[in-house]
C-alpha cells in the first residue's frame, strides 16, 4: 500500500469521504452476507438483504453486534477463511472472555497503515529511533506498531521482552541506542521514570522527546506527570483489536479516527438511537476494509462523543473525545455509580507512584480498600479522602501505603471489583492476604 496516498485520505473533503464510505459499505455488507454466519443471520433476523444497506442512513437498519457475538463463535464473524495468517486476542478482563480476532494479510496491511497514520499524527517521523515497549505477543499493538514505525521509515528498538523497569531504563540510557520516541503503556512509562528518579537519576536528561501511549485511558494528571517526569510531548492512542486505531494530533484533545476505514457512530447506550455530534454515547463501529474478522455495527462499550471534523491540523475525519469510561466498567459503590477512571483521576492527581483500589463487600456493605505505592504522610492520606468525598460522594474504607503492587492482567488493572467474578480476583486476594500483616 502507498503510505503517502493513504495518509492523504485523512484530509479529503467530507462529501467525498461519505461517497467512499458508502461505496465500501455496500461492498462489505454483501461480502459479510455471503461469507459470514454471524452477519447473514443478523440481516435475515431484521428481514434485510444486502440491497437494503446502501447508505450511511441505511446502516442504522442493521442490528448491532458485540464482543459477546465474537467470543461465542470467533469464526462466525470471519469472511475470508482462506487468507487467514494470524490471530490476536484481547485481554479478556471485562469478564466476557478473550476475544479472538483473525487477520488476513489484507487486514494486517490496513492495520499497519492505520497505525503509521496514527504515529504521524502523534508527531513521529522517519528520523525517529522508536523505543517500542508494547507487548509483541497476543496483544496485537506491539507488532502492528513495530510494522507501523517501519512503514513511516523509522528505526525500531523492540524492547517489550524486558522484565523489569531497571532493564528498560538501561536500554533507554544506552549510548548506542539513543531513542527519541517512546511507545507503550502509560502506567509503565510513568513508573519507570519515577523509579529512575528514586534511584538518583533524571529521566528528563534522556534522549526521548516524544511519547505515544495507549492501551488504557490516560487521565489529565497522568499525562501531565509523564510529561513533567520525562520532559516529552505525550500523545494518546486508542484502538481495538476488532476495529483498528486512532490517535491525537498536536491539539491533544481527541482521537482522529480513520473514517475511510471505519464508520463511527455514537448511540444512546439504552435505546440504540443515534445522538448528535458533541453528545456522549456508546461508540459503534463498522469496518469497511477488513476481510478476516468483520465488525458491523459493533458496540464497543466505550463512552465518547464526536467532537467534530474540523481541526487546526487539517485532518477532516471525526475527532473523538478521549475515552475515559467503559460502560460495562461502571460500578455502583455505596449507592453511587462510579467509573474506575474517576478513581484513577483522584489517585494520580496525588504525588504517588501507583495504587490498587479493591471494591468488595463486608457484612453486606460495600467497601473500597486502597493500596498506595508512596511514602506515607497524614497530608497525603487526608487529600485522598477529601478527593473521594468530593468526586465520588463516598470515602475509602481503608488506605494502606505499600512498597509493591501486584501485576493484575496483561495491562495492569488498578481498580478491581471483587463483587464480580473474574479470573483476576485470585491475584488480588493473594496480594491482600500477603499484605494484611
Amino acid at each position: 500500500m502507498d503510505l503517502k496516498k493513504f495518509v492523504e485520505l485523512q484530509y479529503m473533503k467530507h462529501d467525498k469521504l461519505v461517497r467512499l464510505q458508502e461505496k465500501r459499505l455496500r461492498k462489505i455488507i454483501r461480502f459479510a452476507y455471503e461469507n459470514t454466519e454471524l452477519y447473514r443471520k443478523k440481516l435475515k433476523s431484521a428481514n434485510l438483504t444486502p440491497n437494503d444497506i446502501r447508505t450511511l442512513e441505511d446502516l442504522r437498519k442493521m442490528p448491532f453486534s458485540s464482543k459477546e457475538d465474537i467470543v461465542k463463535d470467533p469464526f462466525a464473524a470471519v469472511a475470508d477463511k482462506n487468507d487467514l495468517f494470524k490471530l490476536h486476542t484481547t485481554s479478556g478482563t471485562s469478564g466476557k472472555g478473550e476475544t479472538i480476532v483473525f487477520f488476513t494479510r489484507n487486514d494486517w496491511d490496513h492495520y499497519v497503515m492505520q497505525n503509521a497514520r496514527c504515529l504521524l499524527s502523534a508527531g513521529f517521523t522517519k528520523d525517529d529511533i522508536v523505543y517500542n515497549s508494547t507487548p509483541y505477543g497476543m496483544f496485537f499493538a506491539g507488532q502492528v506498531l513495530h510494522d507501523g514505525v517501519e512503514a513511516i521509515g523509522g528505526f525500531v528498538i523492540p524492547a517489550s521482552t524486558l522484565k523489569t523497569g531497571a532493564a528498560h531504563i538501561n536500554y533507554i540510557k544506552n549510548p548506542f541506542f539513543k531513542p527519541t520516541a517512546f511507545i507503550g503503556l502509560p502506567q509503565y512509562f510513568l513508573r519507570w521514570g519515577l523509579w529512575w528518579q528514586k534511584n538518583g537519576g533524571n529521566p528528563r536528561e534522556s534522549t526521548l522527546k516524544k511519547a505515544y501511549v495507549l492501551g488504557e485511558p490516560v487521565p489529565d494528571p497522568v499525562r501531565k506527570k509523564i510529561e513533567d517526569t520525562w520532559d516529552v510531548d505525550c500523545r494518546i492512542g486508542y484502538g481495538l483489536s476488532e476495529i483498528g486505531a486512532s490517535a491525537e494530533c498536536e491539539e491533544k484533545n481527541g482521537f482522529h479516527w480513520c473514517e475511510d476505514e471505519v464508520i463511527v457512530e455514537v448511540v444512546d447506550p439504552k435505546t440504540g438511537e443515534p445522538v448528535e455530534d458533541g453528545q456522549e454515547g456508546e461508540l459503534v463501529y463498522t469496518t469497511l476494509t477488513k476481510t478476516g474478522t468483520l465488525a458491523i455495527r459493533y458496540k464497543s462499550g466505550d463512552k465518547s462523543a464526536i467532537l467534530g471534523r474540523d481541526c487546526s491540523c487539517g485532518r477532516t475525519h471525526a475527532k473523538l473525545q478521549l475515552i475515559q469510561t467503559r460502560l460495562d466498567d461502571l460500578m455502583k459503590v455505596k449507592g453511587t455509580l462510579v467509573s474506575p477512571y474517576t478513581i484513577e483521576d483522584i489517585m494520580f492527581s496525588q504525588n504517588i507512584e501507583g495504587f490498587l483500589a479493591v471494591i468488595d463487600k463486608e457484612s453486606d456493605f460495600d467497601v473500597i480498600r486502597i493500596y498506595v505505592k508512596a511514602s506515607e504522610t497524614d497530608d497525603l492520606k487526608d487529600r485522598i479522602i477529601t478527593d473521594f468525598k468530593t468526586k465520588t460522594k463516598f470515602s475509602p474504607s481503608f488506605i494502606k501505603f505499600v512498597k509493591e503492587l501486584p501485576q493484575i492482567g496483561r495491562k495492569g488493572k488498578r481498580v478491581v471489583d471483587l463483587r464480580k467474578a473474574s479470573p483476576l480476583n485470585e491475584i488480588v486476594k493473594e496480594y491482600e492476604k500477603k499484605t494484611s500483616g
